[in-house]
C-alpha cells in the first residue's frame, strides 16, 4: 500500500469510526505515516475488507496491527496451500538451465500467490481424482486375475514352504500344555519356543513304540 492509498484508507476509516483519525495535523501526519510502514505490504482492497470483517466482530477501534495480522494470515493460509511450484507453460521465455531464472520465476509465482494475483495450486489439484479417465479416454477398472498373472506371480514371488518342524509337534505337550499342532510355550510368561519341552518328545516316542508295538 503507498502512502496515498495510506490516506485513501484512512478518510474511508473516518467515515464509520471518527476515533481513528487524528484531528492534530502533526498527529495525522504521524499517523499516516505509521499506518504506512504497516501495511506496505498489504493492498488496498485488502484493507477494506478487513476493516469491514473488524466492526463485524469487534466494537474497538481499527488500528493497522489489525489489519496486518489478517492480512498475515492469509498470505500464511494461501502458501500453506500450494505446493510451491508453478506450471513450465507459463514461462515459455524460460530457459530449463536458467537455474538463477527459475529461482526468481520461481519467488514471483510465490509473491503472486501470497499476494491474491495467482490462485495456489495444491497436490489435489496436482494429483488426478479416483475413478478419473486414462489416456485415450478409458475409465480406469480392474482387471480380474488370469492364469498367467498368476504364473508369472508365482515365477517372481515363489511360495515359501513352511518347514514341518519336529515330529513331537504332531503330540500335546504335557509340559505346556498345547494341543497337537502347536508350538510349546513357555510355563514362566506363555512366549512361543523355538524348540518343543523335552517331554513332548518322550511322548511321542512313546506313541511311536506302541504304534510299532500294535502292528
Amino acid at each position: 500500500m503507498t502512502l496515498d492509498e495510506t490516506i485513501e484508507l484512512l478518510a474511508q476509516v473516518a467515515l464509520v469510526d471518527d476515533r481513528v483519525v487524528k484531528v492534530n495535523t502533526a498527529e495525522q501526519r504521524a499517523q499516516v505515516t505509521v499506518w504506512a510502514s504497516t501495511l506496505r505490504d498489504v493492498p488496498l482492497a485488502f484493507a477494506g475488507e478487513a476493516i469491514g470483517r473488524h466492526y463485524a466482530e469487534s466494537a474497538w477501534p481499527i488500528m493497522p496491527k489489525d489489519i496486518a495480522a489478517r492480512w498475515r494470515d492469509q498470505v500464511r493460509d494461501r502458501l500453506g496451500r500450494s505446493t510451491g511450484t508453478f506450471e513450465p507453460t507459463d514461462h515459455p521465455h524460460l530457459d530449463p538451465d536458467d537455474v538463477d531464472g527459475y529461482v526468481a520465476a520461481l519467488r514471483s509465482h510465490r509473491r503472486a500467490v501470497a499476494g491474491g494475483d495467482a490462485e495456489p495450486v495444491g497436490l489435489r489439484e496436482l494429483m488426478p481424482a479416483v475413478g478419473d479417465r486414462l489416456g485415450g479416454g478409458r475409465l480406469a477398472e480392474l482387471v480380474p486375475a488370469n492364469d498367467t498373472f498368476r504364473e508369472v506371480r508365482e515365477q517372481h514371488y515363489p511360495r515359501r514352504e513352511r518347514p514341518a518342524g519336529p515330529p513331537e509337534l504332531a503330540v500335546h505337550c504335557p509340559v505346556c500344555g498345547v494341543s497337537a499342532g502347536r508350538p510349546c510355550k513357555t510355563t514362566s510368561r506363555g512366549r512361543q519356543m523355538r524348540g518343543t519341552h523335552p517331554s513332548r518328545r518322550d511322548v511321542w516316542e512313546a506313541q511311536q513304540t506302541t504304534e510299532g508295538a500294535d502292528s
